[in-house]
């Protein structure tokens, strides 16, 4: 065992650092998991080894990461899109998925319904700007997105819906995405840029990679299901946790790079008055790499 460490160090210092920052978190992720701890780590390790990006990451963030993933009890694999690392740069960033907030809204108890989808051209029929709520009884009559809805019902009774048109969601990508926090307006794709994809994605299906430049819909339809639970929900104290840990990273990153612009020190915002903040921001997702530039 020691020989084969040893083999590991050498042939790939970066990889025995991360082994190494495992060691050193598992005592976090061992008090969150029990039992499961064993398999996390295990999927953490594969993951961190199938991605280049994010074995070129600095280990103690991946670690801090893969921390909070742990924290909230949502296993990071692609494949059940709870939630996922993603490189930004050498900074890793934990994202929650859409399949994540439903699992955690569900863990309440407090749920009866909830759900988030694409809304198709002919199915909105109705909108009433006083409650909030629309009428989706339309028959879809051709496969153009026009926007995307979040509603619950708990068992209480309380009902809520969100809805947010195509053009509003591109806007509020390129207003809070990470992505294009640190560029300047002519270096942004266009509203009408991001409209098009989600509608080329929406028809032949999401390019590989996460966030919005390659699943456009799915990072739609997290971020009006967030806004919703944030807003309106019955948040636990596991879903509070997991909204800051979702939002605060980006915040501080968009911020850092205003401020690293400005020569002006960070600001430092606190989980809370994010959770109180009704925009609060999106989070960061995998920036496109040299080799793939966005259209």
């Amino acid at each position: 065992m020691a020989e084969n460490q040893l083999q590991v160090q050498q042939s790939n210092p970066q990889l025995a650092a991360i082994q190494n920052a495992l060691k050193g978190a598992n005592k976090s992720i061992q008090a969150a998991l029990k039992e499961n701890a064993g398999t996390f780590n295990t999927s953490l390790m594969e993951l961190i080894t199938s991605d280049p990006k994010l074995l070129a990451c600095d280990p103690q963030k991946l670690m801090a990461e893969a921390i909070k993933a742990a924290s909230i009890k949502l296993p990071l694999n692609k494949q059940l899109g709870y939630a996922y690392l993603v490189p930004y740069g050498t900074t890793p960033n934990m994202i929650i998925g859409y399949r994540g907030y439903i699992q955690l809204a569900m863990r309440t108890g407090q749920y009866r319904y909830i759900n988030a989808d694409i809304v198709y051209e002919g199915e909105l029929t109705h909108k009433d700007k006083l409650t909030g709520a629309i009428s989706l009884d339309g028959d879809k009559t051709s496969e153009t997105v026009i926007g995307y809805f979040a509603h619950f019902e708990l068992l209480n009774g309380c009902t809520k819906t969100l809805y947010m048109t195509l053009e509003e969601m591109a806007n509020y990508a390129l207003t809070f995405s990470g992505t294009w926090a640190k560029k300047k307006a002519n270096e942004k794709p266009s509203a009408q840029t991001l409209m098009d994809r989600a509608q080329a994605q929406a028809q032949n299906g999401p390019e590989p990679g996460v966030g919005w430049y390659a699943n456009f819909n799915a990072m739609a339809r997290k971020t009006v299901l967030r806004r919703l639970l944030s807003q309106y929900g019955y948040l636990s104290i596991e879903m509070m946790q997991a909204l800051a840990s979702d939002e605060q990273p980006q915040y501080i990153q968009a911020e850092a790079i205003r401020n690293e612009e400005n020569q002006a020190p960070k600001k430092v915002v606190n989980a809370s008055q994010m959770m109180q903040d009704a925009e609060a921001t999106e989070v960061k997702e995998q920036e496109p790499s040299p080799e793939t530039p966005p259209i």
